[in-house]
């Protein structure tokens, strides 16, 4: 567990149990409204519900082999965030030596800039870099300017994009890659 200091309290970060996937779930779908208002169509942020991410958590905490580990940050309110990672995905991304991913990352509106988001990012790389990843990248919809403002304080450089069609948008996103986890750790922990 790691404990960083916030604006107002101390953030836990704590891997997941089988128990946290309503909080997961809950969180999932809060950030999501939060954060994608204005820049997704309403139909489909009003589609991801509580009840399918929480069968969806579900499911991924409750396969250890699933390849997912997943990290939760917890103030003195309870979860505020979460964020998961594992073996890259993405062919091309790991071609190009990207090795491990971050395939989640989200924090309450209430908690962000309060050193919750860097907390679960300084725990991910920690896990991936034990389990023998070198470089890690993630996923972020093109038009998230904070999100991506977030990834690039951290060193992050844009290492691709993507269009994924769905039923009622397109989405465009476009990754963010550390080529040195073990660098991005130092960082996080001392800064």
């Amino acid at each position: 567990m790691a404990s960083v200091p916030s604006m107002s309290e101390a953030v836990t970060i704590r891997p997941a149990g089988l128990d946290d996937a309503p909080a997961i779930a809950a969180i999932h779908v809060a950030a999501w409204q939060e954060t994608y208002a204005g820049l997704l169509p309403a139909a489909m942020i009003a589609a991801l519900t509580v009840e399918a991410r929480l069968a969806a958590w579900t499911r991924i905490l409750g396969d250890p082999d699933s390849g997912t580990v997943v990290q939760v940050a917890e103030g003195s309110a309870g979860p505020a965030g979460f964020g998961s990672c594992g073996a890259q995905r993405s062919a091309e991304l790991a071609a190009d030596g990207f090795d491990g991913e971050v395939s989640a990352i989200y924090v309450l509106g209430a908690a962000q800039r309060r050193g919750t988001g860097s907390a679960l990012m300084a725990a991910l790389a920690a896990h991936l870099t034990q389990s023998g990843h070198r470089a890690a990248s993630l996923w972020v919809l093109h038009d998230n300017a904070m999100a991506r403002r977030f990834y690039e304080h951290l060193g992050g450089v844009v290492v691709g994009e993507r269009a994924e069609r769905r039923e009622q948008a397109t989405l465009v996103e476009v990754a963010y890659g550390w080529r040195d986890l073990a660098a991005l750790q130092r960082n996080l922990v001392s800064g």
